[in-house]
């Protein structure tokens, strides 16, 4: 029987990549998001993910889910002190409180199958910049999450992994470059990557896919795969 994936984010960059990956190499998509995608030839569904009932809503009625991947996300970007806990918890809703929301209401599924799940993080779970406080928080909070279900789901073979992109060329990265006033954050970003390049958003969706293969990655489950470009295996006082 065809596999059954569930994408969160699925409209553009990574999550897209992702829906595209996965269905040209067999799985059935359902991709989520809260703006309709253009004609794409996988189910697509309008939800916003920081409506927990919305979001479980949109899950309800699958009756096979194989695969989750949790993508979608939204940054803030503002000094700490002139973040507003309003804010903060706006940020929190979709990058962290949305995928726990989706594993309880996909659980029972994925273990009739044996299923997996993949989180999206960030570099920022590791370390991070200034001015994106409320970010860094919920994608190190998602890799304490990937690491706690892990160990819950993994007596009903389920298994819970991560995956942590550094910098990607996507329309998120680049709205981050628009806010610089000066200078070019996009060579800068390259020059600091060993690869000296950007990531593209298939590259991700490659590590993503390789993490939902109950074959390829069957002993792998509460792991994180940072994708980087080598950004992280290099000092900060090089």
């Amino acid at each position: 029987m065809t596999p059954v994936a569930v994408v969160t984010g699925a409209a553009q960059g990574i999550g897209r990549a992702v829906c595209e990956l996965l269905f040209e190499t067999g799985w059935s998509v359902v991709g989520i998001d809260q703006v309709a995608s253009a004609t794409v030839p996988w189910e697509t569904r309008v939800a916003d993910v920081a409506d927990s009932t919305a979001l479980a809503d949109a899950l309800a009625d699958l009756p096979r889910i194989d695969g989750l991947v949790n993508n979608a996300a939204v940054q803030h970007a503002a000094g700490l002190l002139e973040t507003t806990p309003q804010e903060w918890d706006a940020v929190l809703a979709v990058n962290l409180r949305a995928p726990f929301v989706a594993v309880r209401e996909a659980a029972s599924r994925l273990a009739t199958v044996g299923g997996a799940v993949v989180n999206i993080s960030s570099v920022h779970a590791l370390a991070t910049s200034a001015n994106v406080a409320p970010y860094a928080a919920s994608k190190g909070g998602l890799v304490a999450f990937t690491r706690a279900a892990a160990l819950e789901l993994a007596g009903q073979g389920v298994r819970v992994n991560c995956v942590a992109p550094g910098a990607v060329d996507t329309a998120a990265l680049r709205l981050g470059f628009a806010r610089h006033v000066t200078g070019d954050p996009e060579r800068v970003l390259r020059e600091r990557t060993p690869q000296r390049r950007l990531g593209a958003p298939k590259e991700i969706a490659e590590a993503v896919s390789f993490l939902l293969d109950g074959e390829r990655s069957s002993f792998i489950t509460g792991e994180t795969i940072v994708v980087d470009g080598g950004v992280m295996a290099r000092l900060s006082t090089e």
